[in-house]
């Protein structure tokens, strides 16, 4: 397992288990938690489709640096980690994405009960060309992670992912 891999998979296991320590116990209050949990996912969501929606409208490379936190990690296959606002804005001012198109739809979210932190995972579609001009397709699923800012917005913290057969081979439940 790569690196980047390896810390991927120690940050989700950090986000949960913070999301785990958060959890309220009280009875009345758990009710009261359970109802602004499920606001904070839908918005949640709904933040992780209007960053696809930038995608699509200012292109893939303007979105990813808009949406991301100021300490961001980009977690990418064969790639050390980005990491910082800075180094993901120098990355995709030197990457031409209007030749690619990268789709995704969220499939889940989950939130801390305090609602400051939360995680999105879904699937998506990279189209490029292969050596002969072709379109072709790669797929695969992603994760998330989310925190909300002082204004109310969530911004992404940590995103990656993995390649997968295509989706009528295998399919993220």
């Amino acid at each position: 397992m790569s690196n980047a891999g390896k810390l991927l998979i120690i940050l989700v296991v950090i986000i949960i288990a913070a999301i785990l320590i958060t959890i309220n116990v009280g009875d009345s209050s758990k009710k009261k938690s359970t109802k602004f949990v499920e606001a904070n996912k839908l918005s949640l969501i709904k933040a992780d489709e209007d960053f696809y929606t930038a995608s699509t409208i200012y292109g893939t490379g303007r979105a990813f640096i808009d949406f991301a936190d100021d300490s961001v990690i980009l977690l990418r296959q064969q790639h050390f980690p980005i990491t910082g606002k800075s180094e993901l804005t120098k990355l995709y001012l030197n990457h031409d994405t209007d030749k690619t198109t990268l789709q995704w739809k969220p499939i889940k979210a989950e939130v801390s009960p305090d609602g400051q932190l939360g995680y999105t995972i879904g699937n998506w579609t990279y189209t490029g060309r292969d050596e002969h001009g072709i379109p072709a397709n790669q797929y695969g699923n992603y994760i998330t992670i989310w925190k909300k800012q002082a204004d109310g917005k969530w911004k992404y913290v940590l995103d990656g992912g993995n390649s997968t057969p295509p989706p009528d081979s295998a399919k993220l439940n």
